[in-house]
């Protein structure tokens, strides 16, 4: 018996010299079996675990997420995914709870795609610009900016007016412009046209902005894989305190 025990000792400390390996997990989530050499402040220094007699590999730091040793012990470097790595509108980073006057230039309009979810009309807020300008842009919950345009708006009628003469024939009441009573009124009525599409142009860079939001937050992927690692026996009658004994389990890794 006491034969078949020191056997089993000594099968257990032959494993992990056989079975040695670095698990190094990279920020585009793919493993690699090494045996690494050194972590440096840069890069990492390691050798593929199937070719140990290969070549001496480096590898920045800034591309590895992970390290789990041959022991068990698991050394972080950073996020393993990053939001650059999620395909999105903008051109450049966004965060949630930012103001349209500060992602409004990272997003081409012109590129819109519409999905479900989308926050903002653009039919309803250019039928509203269409009816009163600036009302539109009220709609995309952009107050200052459409009462702005609605404050021109009735500048500009009102400025009309002053150059206008209302005659009435017959019960129908006309109104006649003056040279420059039209040529405000033709001002206005540009005016008026690019109310409508400033107001769409809104609604599309809001949606993009909120599309890229929903992308960041389904971008959270987890993740359950099996774990395998030798942690040192207690110490008994025949096994010595630095045997190591195999364990196995469940870890889950997040990704953001």
């Amino acid at each position: 018996m006491k034969k078949i025990i020191l056997s089993f000792c000594l099968w257990l400390s032959v494993i992990p010299a056989v079975m040695a390996q670095d698990i190094i997990t990279f920020k585009d989530g793919s493993d690699i079996e090494a045996k690494v050499f050194e972590v440096g402040t840069t890069e990492i220094a390691y050798k593929k675990y199937n070719n140990p007699d290969g070549p001496l590999y480096h590898t920045p730091i800034s591309e590895v997420f992970r390290i789990v040793y041959e022991n068990g012990e698991t050394e972080v470097f950073g996020n393993s995914y990053s939001s650059s790595q999620i395909k999105l509108n903008a051109a450049g980073e966004i965060t949630e709870g930012m103001k349209y006057s500060d992602y409004k230039h990272l997003y081409n309009a012109r590129m819109y795609v519409h999905q479900p979810g989308d926050p903002y009309s653009r039919f309803w807020a250019g039928l509203a610009s269409f009816f009163i300008p600036g009302l539109g842009e009220c709609i995309d919950e952009q107050w200052g900016r459409g009462l702005l345009v609605m404050g021109i708006n009735a500048g500009l009628y009102v400025l009309a007016r002053t150059d206008a003469t209302v005659t009435q024939s017959d019960g129908v009441t006309s109104i006649q412009y003056g040279n420059f009573g039209s040529i405000v009124t033709l001002v206005r009525f540009g005016f008026g046209i690019w109310s409508i599409y400033d107001a769409v142009h809104i609604a599309k860079i809001k949606n993009m902005y909120y599309q890229d939001l929903r992308s960041l937050q389904a971008g959270l992927d987890v993740k359950i894989e099996p774990y395998f690692a030798y942690t040192p026996a207690a110490s008994g009658q025949f096994c010595t305190s630095n045997t190591l004994q195999p364990v196995a389990g469940l870890t889950m890794r997040v990704v953001f």
